[in-house]
């Protein structure tokens, strides 16, 4: 039995009607709660601040639409500008720059120098906030667990067996997808007035250094990874006329540039788009049933919006089907093991 949820869960499965109501009450509650781990880390949110993630929410809303979900509204007050480095110190390292608590839909991202980068974090945070979500009861007296994650799911839970050993089946894919989606809102805010001035100068970097490489004799497909990758640069204008004051010759510049970006990357001060091993294996997997599909799918699009569909609205059947009949009976089972993870989720 399973009921619809009043809360920004769809569902809550198991146990009794009773339990599940209580369930969703507790629920409600944790979603009215702000995160007081949060808070500790919280800076004040400034005008700019309020009109990025109006921005954000809005362009998000959109891509999850387009992807067959139905977002809901997330209060401003639950999405927590923190101050540098506080997902670090509270994940223990595990993760950085945002955070997002899936039971309580608290959402927590670290202030940038790069606005455009600070928006992509949200953008981010929120993709996970807006992902398919159920809870399930498997011990009423422990209440309601996260169950459905997106496209990645958890089994019923084992009571000799500890939490943090609980495996979430297509985990990986699940940040993939949201990785991927939140490439795709670089590209839409890409008009955004806010953020012109710094992407154009990105932009301009991003040109300096693919010459400097591609004249160096680096591989294409190495170039277009960097370039793909580098969606914004922290204090891009700033870079842009110290190149420009360096010298006049267009050759002096793509080196002068990235020699820049070469000092920021090893001080670890630039961030690529993020997640890309998880990508790298949703490539490869959507690759592989473009070739073994006998012509019925051509582009990675395709079926990626089959995967994002599956993750904003819960339904599984169409990419299931798509899977076993592409790469055979057993492949979607095998598929949610191969990209499953082990840790329990914040």
């Amino acid at each position: 039995m399973s009921i619809e949820g009043k809360t920004h869960f769809e569902r809550v499965i198991g146990g009794t009607q009773e339990d599940r109501d209580k369930a969703l009450q507790e629920l409600q509650e944790m979603f009215e709660n702000k995160s007081e781990v949060l808070m500790k880390h919280e800076l004040e949110k400034t005008e700019e601040d309020i009109d990025i993630i109006n921005r954000t929410a809005s362009i998000v809303d959109e891509i999850v639409s387009e992807y067959g979900g139905e977002p809901k509204a997330i209060p401003i007050d639950k999405i927590h500008i923190l101050k540098p480095n506080s997902v670090y110190e509270m994940t223990g390292g595990k993760l950085a720059s945002g955070i997002h608590k899936a039971l309580s839909q608290n959402i927590g991202v670290e202030k940038r120098e790069s606005n455009l980068l600070f928006s992509g974090s949200i953008a981010h945070e929120l993709f996970h906030s807006k992902s398919y979500k159920s809870a399930r009861i498997d011990n009423p007296s422990e209440g309601a667990r996260l169950y459905r994650f997106g496209i990645s799911m958890t089994g019923k839970r084992n009571a000799d067996t500890e939490a943090e050993e609980e495996r979430w089946y297509f985990s990986v894919l699940e940040e993939a997808i949201v990785s991927e989606c939140t490439n795709k809102f670089f590209d839409r805010v890409r008009p955004d007035s806010l953020f012109a001035d710094e992407i154009k100068a990105s932009d301009m970097i991003r040109a300096w250094i693919t010459d400097f490489y591609r004249k160096s004799g680096m591989p294409e497909e190495r170039i277009k990874l960097i370039s793909d990758e580098l969606k914004s640069v922290p204090g891009a204008q700033e870079i842009v006329e110290r190149t420009l004051s360096y010298s006049e010759r267009e050759e002096q510049r793509s080196a002068f540039a990235a020699g820049i970006i070469g000092r920021l990357v090893e001080d670890k001060k630039i961030e690529g788009l993020g997640r890309y091993e998880e990508r790298t294996k949703l490539y490869k997997l959507l690759d592989e049933i473009i070739e073994k599909s006998g012509g019925e799918f051509k582009e990675r699009e395709e079926i990626f919006a089959e995967f994002a569909k599956a993750n904003f609205s819960g339904k599984y059947f169409k990419i299931a089907r798509i899977i076993e009949g592409v790469l055979g009976e057993g492949s979607f089972r095998r598929l949610a093991e191969e990209f499953s993870t082990k840790p329990k989720r914040v």
